[in-house]
């Protein structure tokens, strides 16, 4: 039988359905699995009052959280003050060792990469002659333009800084090239000596790491840290703990449905440890994990088993806080479209059951990404927890699909699809203007552009609608994403985890989780991937909780601009925490342990112009966009120390090749088709496109005539047509070119001949 102070016993259903029918001045909540707002009250209704059973049902609560507290205290085992000191002293003699590691190995991998990054600018060099030969014709065509033209001078000085600025790139390229020329033959003498130091700082940074791990084995905590023997009761406790007695019982007191919810989880070790491990009911409202993740069994018959029940579990934890759908196109500034804090009584969250079964669709269908089937539920809750519509991404892998195949990876790397924020979203804030108060917050930001925020943003939102856990990482002034990938968690649009090279931290920010540190994040993911050694890292981490511990999130704490741990100042009370750090140096040694998978890139080759022109019964030609005779190979030019696409040729799902004009190209980036037309004569010339911004132009010019000018549709990267023109052709072979300067994508032209 089990003891009575068991929240199972003490939550009784009998006591709440009694409660509820006595509740007085009690909000009443329609739950609904149609409804997501039904899950939460609303901001503008009153704040729930606790009926008088509802107090009972506290007090019972806070009696069985505090007797939990009382037998758990008697069955953990009292630590060795001497023994944990030692094991603090080990700690600190490693930090030389492993500061000492550290530069040795960054002074190794500078030497063995010295020749790849001669070559890597090498080939950035090899677009130099054709970069500085188009801006010169763009300065030429900006001088040739009329005294008249009020554009003139705007375009020509345009030109003018466009042309100093790519010399510029030249120039520090070139000088780039000879330090690595010499960096390269300075290599040959200090690798060998480079070599032999880093592996003596390695046997020693070994042979400290090993004197730690003896020493915190010494306080004799293994066995008892491996053992599942006191989980129900820790569980129980931790989440009356985060939930709150009081919290618990205003949902319980809601229903007598609410009040069996509570009663099953606090049964069900399994569940709860899922949902512990996995960082908790959002906002610690377990209740509303609980009833989400009922209601998504009921809605499907999948749920219950491998990736589904991860999927639902993440939706449930993710959810049980409401969020808030960004259905706004633009917000203050150009920047966030909505958020929490704006919630009122006309708010409309995500729903939380239809989320999860638009991914079970999504997957089954195969649009998500290949790792998505073997996230864990941690992961998979950076997934689900995105803020946009879900119809919106649907809209982001079509468009992503049609606009910017080349984004989405055929292999697992996700990295690919961060790739489509330099490709298509340009960096500044002066297009917001342009922001359409019809479109959604994220194809305005397609078509205009933004800094960091809105660029992060963006990234975050494709990442996630193929699949891909992703969450906001905040340096200081700039906005950054992380994402998961096979290889561990990365980090793009900014630096790298750890220290700045000023020396500070960057947080993790929305969906990050409590880490603080982005450091303390990248620890837990890494140590997760061991799920059973990961479980002596929780239950240190419960007993610290049961201790009155504070949490620590890593062993990096943060606060602002933080360089590293804050040590306390003179008279503070320092509160012990041994089971919180025996908790993060458990997690130190898992990753310490586990080899970490990389992943090697693998050159692709690159598409190129391909196919032919063909005429039907009609007389209609019909020409592929990658058919063109010139260019017959990507084009691309130098810009701020990379590469820019100017006109690219992408491949599809489908397996064609389509032709994409970019951003970056100017009006001398044209491409042209040589053609045979079976007769002469004036023809309606169509294009089939997909366009990411409205009010763009393309010219075209049939075998060196007038120009024509071709007003784009806005197809918010889907594909569409344009409205006819009439252009003449003569009997056999004709050239057809075009240019912008325009952002589409092009998949096919059309002449018909007109009667």
């Amino acid at each position: 039988m089990k003891p009575s102070y068991y929240l199972a016993a003490a939550c009784s259903s009998s006591i709440l359905i009694t409660g509820t029918a006595s509740a007085q001045n009690v909000t009443n909540l329609n739950i609904s699995n149609q409804n997501p707002n039904a899950y939460y009250p609303k901001k503008t209704d009153p704040v729930l009052v606790l009926t008088d059973a509802g107090k009972s049902l506290e007090a019972k609560c806070a009696a069985a959280q505090a007797a939990l507290k009382a037998e758990l205290e008697k069955a953990i085992p009292q630590l060795d003050e001497a023994k944990v000191a030692a094991w603090r002293e080990a700690i600190k003699a490693e930090e030389s060792s492993e500061k000492d590691h550290a530069a040795k190995a960054k002074e190794l991998a500078k030497w063995q990469g010295a020749e790849a990054n001669l070559r890597k600018l090498e080939e950035q060099l090899k677009y130099g002659p054709q970069t500085i030969e188009d801006a010169q014709a763009e300065l030429t065509r900006a001088r040739a333009r009329g005294e008249e033209d009020p554009e003139r001078m705007k375009l020509l000085q345009s030109a003018e800084n466009f042309l100093k600025s790519r010399q510029g790139d030249i120039d520090r390229l070139n000088a780039g090239i000879v330090k690595a020329k010499q960096e390269v033959e300075e290599a040959k003498v200090k690798l060998p000596e480079a070599l032999k130091a880093a592996e003596i700082a390695k046997q020693a940074h070994d042979k400290a790491l090993d004197h730690t791990w003896k020493t915190m084995d010494a306080i004799g905590l293994n066995s008892f840290l491996s053992s599942g023997a006191l989980d129900l009761k820790l569980a129980q406790y931790m989440i009356l703990k985060d939930a709150t007695p009081t919290i618990l019982a205003e949902f319980a007191q809601q229903s007598p449905e609410n009040a069996k919810l509570i009663e099953e989880l606090l049964t069900d070790k399994g569940l709860m440890l899922q949902m512990l491990v996995n960082d908790g009911a959002s906002g610690g409202r377990y209740g509303q994990a609980m009833k989400i993740y009922t209601d998504i069994q009921k809605a499907s018959p999948k749920a219950k088993d491998g990736i589904f029940q991860r999927l639902a579990m993440a939706c449930s934890l993710a959810h049980a806080t409401p969020i808030v759908k960004r259905d706004r196109p633009t917000g203050a500034d150009g920047l966030e479209a909505s958020d929490a804090e704006g919630a009122d009584g006309n708010s409309k969250f995500i729903d939380p059951v239809q989320r999860y079964l638009s991914f079970e669709k999504w997957y089954e269908a195969g649009e998500l990404h290949k790792g998505f089937k073997n996230l864990s539920v941690w992961n998979l809750r950076r997934v689900v927890d995105c803020t946009d519509p879900d119809e919106m991404m649907v809209w982001a892998r079509q468009m992503l699909h049609t606009l910017r195949p080349d984004c989405i990876p055929s292999d697992d790397d996700t990295l690919v699809f961060v790739e489509v924020v330099d490709k298509e979203i340009a960096y500044g804030s002066g297009g917001l203007v342009n922001d359409l108060l019809d479109k959604h917050f994220m194809q305005n930001i397609l078509a205009n552009g933004g800094i960091c925020g809105r660029r992060g943003f963006f990234g975050r939102f494709i990442l996630q609608s193929f699949g891909v856990p992703s969450t906001e990482r905040v340096e200081p002034g700039h906005s950054t994403i992380t994402l998961w990938h096979p290889s561990g968690w990365q980090t793009r649009l900014g630096g790298n985890f750890g220290k700045s090279n000023r020396g500070f931290y960057s947080k993790m920010g929305g969906g990050g989780g409590n880490y603080g540190a982005d450091v303390n994040f990248v620890a837990s993911s890494q140590a997760r991937e061991e799920e059973t050694a990961f479980l002596k890292v929780k239950r240190a981490e419960w007993i610290a909780a049961l201790m009155g511990e504070l949490w620590k999130p890593g062993l990096i704490t943060y606060s602002g601009k933080t360089t590293g741990p804050t040590p306390p100042k003179p008279g503070t009370v320092v509160i012990p925490s041994t089971w919180s750090d025996i908790s993060l140096h458990e997690q130190r040694r898992i990753i310490a342990q586990r080899e970490t998978a990389q992943t090697k890139a693998v050159a692709k080759a690159e598409p190129s112009a391909t196919g032919k022109a063909s005429v039907d019964a009609s007389g209609v030609i019909t020409i592929p966009s990658a058919a063109t005779s010139s260019p017959t190979q990507d084009k691309r030019s130098l810009y701020k120390g990379g590469q820019s696409d100017l006109i690219v040729f992408l491949n599809n799902k489908a397996g064609e090749t389509l032709l994409h004009l970019s951003r970056y190209a100017k009006e001398g980036d044209s491409f042209e088709y040589t053609f045979d037309a079976p007769k002469a004569g004036k023809y309606q010339l169509v294009a089939d496109l997909a366009t990411p911004k409205p009010n763009q132009k393309l010219f075209a010019t049939a075998n060196g005539g007038k120009a024509i000018e071709m007003a784009l549709p806005y197809t918010l990267g889907l594909w569409g047509k344009t409205t006819a023109v009439e252009v003449e052709l003569k009997a056999g072979s004709n050239v057809l070119k075009f240019h912008g300067p325009a952002r589409a994508t092009f998949k096919q032209f059309t002449l018909t001949p007109i009667p």
